[in-house]
């Protein structure tokens, strides 16, 4: 579990950046389209980062609670 712990954080690097490129894309659509002048970008950024930090926690609990599995057996 250990290497598969650090594959893990690393992986979560390259969603971040795939989610903020996303959310630019979808952000500036929006401005497009309703004319928020900016407003779009920021609400989509500031979202998808409040996503990104929930999910972290989850994932560090999760392999928090499989640490403390493995050291119990």
């Amino acid at each position: 579990m250990k290497d598969n712990k650090y594959i893990v954080f690393t992986a979560i690097g390259f969603e971040l950046v795939g989610l903020i490129l996303t959310a630019v894309y979808i952000g500036q659509e929006l401005d497009k389209r309703f004319d928020l002048r900016g407003l779009g970008i920021v609400g989509m950024s500031m979202l998808v980062l409040v996503g990104w930090i929930a999910h972290i926690i989850i994932i560090a609990k999760r392999i928090e609670r499989t640490n403390k599995d493995n050291n119990t057996e």
